[in-house]
Parts: structure tokens; C-alpha cells; sequence
């Protein structure tokens, strides 16, 4: 399936430049247009109405929040990308599904893809159940009881409370099937149930303590955004 973005940025390098890494990453993205301020950008969303922005923060004018004033109706999904990384919280408030910062890494770039065709997939809406071909046959079990998922080369092992399937299909292809606001990619390798989480502990550079008492590590270049994005999901005090 074709996805359709525009690319809302200031900066025609940074645009060019996002484009191009779209395109080198096959990720079956159409960019229909690119804009250079928040006024161009929302007139080209009401026009074109894409499945996703790529929308910088800082632009002279109006910043790419600002610019979210100006789109209320408009129901696809915001990609904030900066060169600064205070913007955060406030990013997710305003109901991004991904904040990143530049230059771009096109690692981050394709999660930030599979986070929008995960959502998109939601509103058929996802079901409540996936299936898994695994060499013994086919397993039915309940998204909400996975409490993460770990990759190796093409391979993803599915972990429950008390049992685990092992599955050959890439960690990419999994995310892609289950809903981005309760799962989150804390590492490379792993993704993780907010729903399962007992701990996030600051030490040893990060790691999320599951309720199967599963440890697992969060990397260095997803740690800032992961804080903030678990802190906007749960309440504390």
C-alpha cells in the first residue's frame, strides 16, 4: 500500500534531503508536496489531504505547532522533525506520532514510518487478536497480552506472561501490525506493551522492566524521546 506524505520545512535542503531518504528506503511513500512556512504547509494539507506531515518546529512565521492551529480538521498524522530537542513534550500534547531530531537518521526515519502505517492500520480499526504462523501451525493470542517482542535478523520472538512464539517476520513488520499508542520501539532490537511495564529505571543507561520481570534495554538515541512519550502516557505524581 502507497502512503502520501508533504514535507513542511523551512530549510529546501532539509526537504530535499527528507525526500530523497524516503525514496532511498522504499518505503512506498508519495510525496505530494513540499512547503517552506506554516502557511503553504496548511493550505497544502487542505488541499492534498495526505495520510502524514513531516513538519518541522522551528520556521520563521509560525512554528510547526502554531501551524497545527490552522489544520483543526485535519485527521492524519504529524511527524515533528527539529534541530532542537526541548520541543518534545510539548510535540506529543499536540498529538505527534514522532519527534525527530536533524539531522535525520534513516533508521529513525523508517520507524517513524511504521508508527504512521500502524496508526493508519488502527483505524480500520485493529483487532483485539493476531494470529502467528509458527513452525507447529497457527497460534491465535490477545494483543494485550503480549509484553514485547525482540528481533533477530529476520526473526521476532513474541513474549506472553508465560510463553513465547517465535515468528519469521521482522520486529518492522510486527510494529506495523500492532497499535503505536500502547507499543513503543525502546530499542533497535526490542519493543515493548506500556501495559506490561512495572519499572523504567535511569540506570545503567536506561532499561524497562516488564511484568514477566523481562529486563529490557532501551538504546541511547531512543532514550530522551521514550521518557517523554511514557510520561505523557501515564499519570504520575
Amino acid at each position: 500500500m502507497e502512503y502520501t506524505c508533504i514535507i513542511v520545512d523551512d530549510e529546501a535542503h532539509s526537504r530535499e534531503t527528507t525526500k530523497l531518504m524516503l525514496q532511498s528506503l522504499g518505503l512506498n511513500v508519495n510525496v505530494l508536496g513540499m512547503a517552506k512556512n506554516a502557511l503553504e504547509g496548511s493550505d497544502m494539507i487542505h488541499q492534498l489531504n495526505p495520510d502524514f506531515v513531516i513538519l518541522d518546529i522551528q520556521m520563521p512565521g509560525k512554528t510547526g505547532i502554531e501551524m497545527l492551529d490552522m489544520i483543526p480538521d485535519y485527521k492524519g498524522e504529524i511527524i515533528f522533525v527539529t534541530a532542537y530537542d526541548q520541543y518534545a513534550i510539548e510535540a506529543f500534547k499536540k498529538g505527534a506520532i514522532h519527534y525527530m531530531l536533524k539531522p535525520l537518521d534513516p533508521e529513525e526515519l523508517e520507524e517513524a514510518i511504521g508508527r504512521v502505517r500502524a496508526a493508519l492500520v488502527k483505524t480500520n480499526p485493529i483487532g483485539k487478536y493476531l494470529s502467528l504462523s509458527t513452525s507447529d501451525g497457527w497460534v491465535v493470542i490477545r494483543i494485550d497480552d503480549i509484553q514485547h517482542c525482540v528481533s533477530f535478523k529476520n526473526y521476532t520472538t513474541i513474549h506472553l506472561k508465560d510463553e513465547k512464539y517465535t515468528i519469521s517476520k521482522t520486529l518492522k513488520e510486527v510494529e506495523e501490525r500492532l497499535p503505536s499508542d500502547r507499543f513503543y520501539r525502546v530499542h533497535n532490537s526490542h519493543l515493548i506493551n506500556i501495559d506490561h511495564i512495572q519499572k523504567v529505571l535511569k540506570s545503567d543507561g536506561g532499561n524497562v522492566l516488564l511484568a514477566n520481570n523481562s529486563l529490557v534495554p532501551i538504546s541511547k538515541g531512543k532514550k530522551k524521546d521514550f521518557f517523554d512519550w511514557f510520561q505523557m502516557k501515564i499519570s504520575g505524581i
